[in-house]
């Protein structure tokens, strides 16, 4: 069989080569049986080749990374705010050519093949969520398969996807083209070799055996931070908390047990101001008759 290095025209060799196989942790399905590229398939059959040249293990098809980061896509991988990532989702029939014919009742063709796949809309710091592609197809065994990617959150995150970022890369006529918003449906949007020529409509779905007829589709997922509420400035914080009112551990009673005692302490204090002033007056006359001062008495007694 040729290798996809040879038919991949816009997804270069480089890059397939430096893909990582993470089969241990991606959670692909169903269980099914497996090939090899000196083995392939005698039906109709997508993604079970274990040891593709270009991918390794084709269970394991859904892979992700840092937009033109030039590190190699994986199954797992970190998220940040304000950057953009792009999925890989790769796709081949693995019946042989051999089966693609009249004779064997083109057992090797699939037909009615779809694409979907969907991500979270956001993520929480911390979280973990999958990006998930489904193959499915009307005439191939098992009739579906999937594979997921695993996205862990570094903050808190919205994700969107960039509106005609995906792109079909294959050796075919349909190399290129955009594929629809629909290929974030349920249903997914139709896999083909040819959307515009004029046999388009008879092929839309239709995917021969071989890999020669396998390709990737690529999508970008931007990321954005989610917005927090900004604190109002003139609100109190816990740096700058606002004071509380003291209150007095214990309110002075007033009975009138109180109030006598009052009374008898302003009674008191009253007479002193009074014996403090007759006191003075009387000083003041004895200093008086001591200086002389009381002229009209020393008259009287000459």
């Amino acid at each position: 069989m040729k290798t996809i290095q040879k038919n991949l025209t816009t997804v270069t060799t480089a890059t397939l080569l430096t893909l990582t196989s993470s089969i241990g942790v991606s959670a692909w399905g169903p269980e099914r049986p497996t090939y090899t590229n000196e083995e392939p398939a005698k039906s109709a059959t997508f993604n079970s080749i274990t040891n593709n040249a270009a991918v390794g293990d084709e269970r394991d098809f859904v892979r992700i990374e840092e937009k033109s980061s030039g590190r190699a896509y994986s199954s797992n991988i970190e998220i940040e705010a304000g950057k953009q990532y792009e999925v890989f989702i790769y796709y081949h029939n693995d019946a042989s050519a051999t089966f693609n014919s009249e004779k064997y009742n083109f057992a090797g063709v699939a037909r009615d093949v779809r694409l979907s796949s969907n991500f979270p809309d956001s993520l929480a710091a911390g979280e973990t969520g999958q990006v998930v592609g489904t193959i499915s197809s009307s005439t191939t065994t098992p009739a579906k398969v999937w594979d997921e990617a695993n996205i862990t959150a570094k903050e808190a995150v919205t994700l969107h996807y960039v509106e005609g970022s995906a792109i079909i890369s294959n050796s075919q006529a349909s190399n290129g083209s955009v594929l629809p918003t629909s290929l974030f449906s349920d249903t997914g949007t139709f896999l083909s070799i040819d959307y515009t020529g004029e046999n388009a409509a008879t092929l839309a779905g239709l995917i021969p055996g071989c890999d020669e007829y396998s390709g990737v589709v690529t999508y970008t997922i931007q990321t954005k931070a989610v917005e927090g509420l900004v604190p109002n400035p003139e609100d109190p914080t816990p740096e700058d908390p606002t004071p509380e009112e003291q209150l007095p551990d214990e309110i002075v009673k007033t009975g009138p047990l109180e109030i006598t005692l009052a009374i008898l302490i302003i009674l008191g204090i009253g007479g002193g101001f009074f014996y403090l002033w007759k006191t003075r007056k009387t000083l003041k006359t004895v200093e008086d008759v001591v200086s002389g001062k009381d002229v009209g008495e020393n008259s009287k007694n000459s």
